[in-house]
């Protein structure tokens, strides 16, 4: 028997459709828009393997036929951001609508035909990228969102969103979960998932449940090769929640929980830097990941391209994986594409200049919208999209860490959360979005809960009605001023800030702009140290963090924000770095964790942002939180004629690893030679 057909055969064990959905609502999965990918229903196996590539042929063929006035509906769809996803809806709806997608598999898969007749093989795929903003090449320590991107192209998940807007999960190392209890999650591995052909795993051994194991027990630890306990593991209180875990086989990974969970598909499982390497990369290369950063040669890994070659002044080359698993559309394994490279630019005006010299083949982020319309005009037939930038901006960051004396010695001011509280009525949120998008951005409460996340977020009308939020900019000065009168600050006390250096050299001249704003609204001087995103990091995990003005933080690792409220927002979080504690607060997140209804937890996540905004009538601004956001942009997207992308690129963050069916026409009389 083939490794193929003993995977294909291992999916008559998988878990049943209503098995699934009742999963999919743990992990906050939106109800109208759910699809089943990845996996077997009990009696339908060969229909839903069908299914499976058929639709993501469908994906493929809508790159691929691109045109203006599809391109147009799809921009809308984006900023909707997965609407029909986030709707109420019975399981027995969810579970119609799963019927109805695996109905249309017999016309998708004619259209996969002829899809496959079109597919080449071979060349380059470039992007540009800020290759200086990295942290670890090790895959259960990064947080940087650049480095998310890169390992979204050379790491597998064990399971993996394909469209996280439209709540769609799909199996990735394993099958998508049995649940055959609300404690219990039995995954198969993938019988031709294999490790890279190069040290330490030469010959590309199988991928086992052990080694999905010897992944979790990692986070789990979080310790280094002493023993010691390691604060950079920022998932470990995630994984923490696995209470057990059983490997009867090879093939079979069960976890559990202890109790009810809503949250245990979103994190741990598909929380970005969930990737699996192998057991013998973690024991070979250990702290190496931890203190040879910038050494991509020590990635193992199981995804379809492998990384060569990382400079953070050049950026990363990758190659592709002539052992990958997975088949594509012309029956061949994928990637379909040769090489990945990823140049270093961050200054608009070159990314401008890359793209439209064929240096580069993908066009996007830092980009604004103006720059993209006259590429638009002078390039008509280029596909283009609209992308929500899931990289919040927040108004700073407040440590609320009692023994932190503060970055001149004098006391921390953080803890008066009136003080806090001034600091975010001073930013000008509008002005904000002028400055750094040119009017391409919206308002964000919560970095929890960017603007796009309707389902989740307030409402919007009760969002612009909110100080700090709504146009009324002499209302919020003068409530700025209050709230700083009343903390008591001395406003001779000069407030020291810190900024990240790629957030002025991608924004030249924003530190003069916030640090006018800030003064003119509150009276006090301003100061701004700019540092590399290390620095600041290493002062966040040392909760010694100073302070800073508006800058970017992670996209969400999901919509449902359930899992960052308990990690960021209550004692004990893995990344409670920032001293939170509020005991209303701590009360929501618990209790959203063991409520499976969806709705209930919507409303819980309304009190909580009002909580985190100081808007709650019953607690004021005694329970702000640590970051209040600003916006989020609407980040252009352009591509040559020649890239066909798949449709599931085009959403917030975390969707790199959807490009491993994205392919180049090298045919094509635009593709560089």
């Amino acid at each position: 028997m083939t490794e193929r057909n003993y995977w294909q055969r291992m999916r008559r064990k998988q878990m049943s459709r209503r098995a699934l959905l009742r999963a999919s609502g743990r992990a906050g999965v939106g109800a109208a828009g759910l699809a089943l990918v990845g996996c077997g229903d009990d009696d339908d196996d060969d229909q839903q393997s069908a299914a499976q590539a058929a639709g993501q042929q469908q994906q493929q063929q809508q790159a691929m036929q691109q045109q203006r006035g599809q391109q147009q509906q799809q921009q809308q769809a984006m900023q909707q951001q997965g609407q029909q996803g986030q709707q109420d809806a019975a399981a027995e709806s969810q579970a119609d609508q799963a019927d109805k997608q695996e109905q249309s598999a017999d016309d998708a898969q004619e259209q996969q035909q002829a899809v496959a007749a079109d597919i080449v093989r071979g060349g380059t795929l470039r992007f540009s990228t800020p290759a200086a903003t990295h942290d670890y090449f090790d895959p259960h320590r990064a947080v940087f969102g650049p480095t998310q991107f890169w390992m979204g192209f050379y790491m597998n998940y064990l399971i993996r969103w394909r469209n996280k807007e439209e709540g769609i999960l799909e199996s990735d190392v394993a099958s998508l979960p049995e649940t055959p209890d609300e404690e219990t999650y039995i995954f198969s591995i993938d019988r031709g998932a294999r490790f890279w052909d190069q040290y330490p795993t030469e010959g590309g051994r199988l991928v086992t449940a052990q080694d999905i194991e010897v992944n979790f027990q990692r986070q789990i630890d979080a310790a280094d090769s002493t023993g010691a306990e390691d604060s950079t593991y920022l998932g470990a209180s995630a994984f923490r929640k696995t209470a057990s875990m059983e490997t009867p086989d090879e093939t079979t990974f069960i976890a559990k929980t202890d109790g009810i969970d809503a949250t245990y598909l979103g994190s741990p499982v598909l929380r970005p830097f969930s990737w699996i390497t192998s057991p013998e990369a973690i024991s070979e290369y250990g702290d190496r990941w931890r203190d040879e950063a910038g050494n991509v040669e020590l990635s193992s890994g199981t995804g379809p391209f492998i990384p060569l070659t990382y400079d953070p002044d050049l950026g990363l080359d990758m190659t592709r994986n002539d052992n990958y698993w997975k088949i594509g559309a012309d029956g061949q394994p994928l990637p379909y594409m040769d090489n990945v490279g990823m140049k270093n630019l961050t200054d608009p005006t070159a990314v401008e200049t890359a793209y439209r010299s064929r240096e580069i083949d993908v066009g996007g982020f830092p980009l604004s919208t103006l720059q993209a319309d006259e590429i638009s005009t002078d390039f008509p037939d280029h596909p283009q999209g609209q992308i929500a930038f899931g990289f919040t901006i927040i108004t700073g960051i407040f440590n609320y860490n009692p023994d932190w004396p503060g970055e001149d010695g004098l006391g921390n001011p953080y803890l008066d959360r009136r003080f806090c509280y001034a600091l975010h009525l001073a930013v000008d949120r509008y002005l904000m979005i002028d400055a750094v998008y040119l009017g391409s951005g919206k308002p964000s409460g919560q970095e929890h809960t960017p603007w796009f996340n309707q389902y989740w977020a307030i409402p919007e009308e009760e969002l612009l009605s909110t100080p700090g939020y709504r146009p009324d900019r002499d209302a919020d000065i003068a409530d700025a001023r209050a709230a700083l009168d009343a903390s008591g600050y001395d406003k001779d006390r000069k407030m020291i800030l810190y900024a990240p250096d790629i957030w002025e050299q991608t924004y030249q001249g924003i530190l003069e702009t916030e640090k006018n704003m800030y003064e003119e609204a509150l009276g006090i001087e301003i100061e701004f140290n700019i540092q590399p995103y290390t620095v600041l990091l290493q002062r966040w995990v040392s909760k010694t963090y100073p302070g800073g003005g508006p800058q970017w933080t992670n996209p969400p690792d999901d919509l449902d924000p359930t899992t960052s409220y308990l990690q960021n927002l209550t004692p004990g979080g893995a990344t409670n770095n920032l001293s939170y504690e509020f005991q209303p607060m701590t009360d929501i997140a618990n209790k959203m964790r063991v409520t499976l209804d969806r709705e209930e937890r919507r409303e819980m996540a309304f009190e909580a942002q009002r909580i985190l905004l100081g808007t709650h009538p019953d607690h004021g601004v005694e329970g702000l939180g640590f970051a209040p956001a600003v916006m989020n942009g609407i980040s252009p997207a352009l591509w040559w004629p020649y890239v066909q992308r798949p449709a599931d690129t085009l959403q917030f963050a975390h969707a790199s690893h959807r490009y491993d069916e994205g392919w180049v026409d090298v045919n094509h009389p635009d593709y560089p030679a």
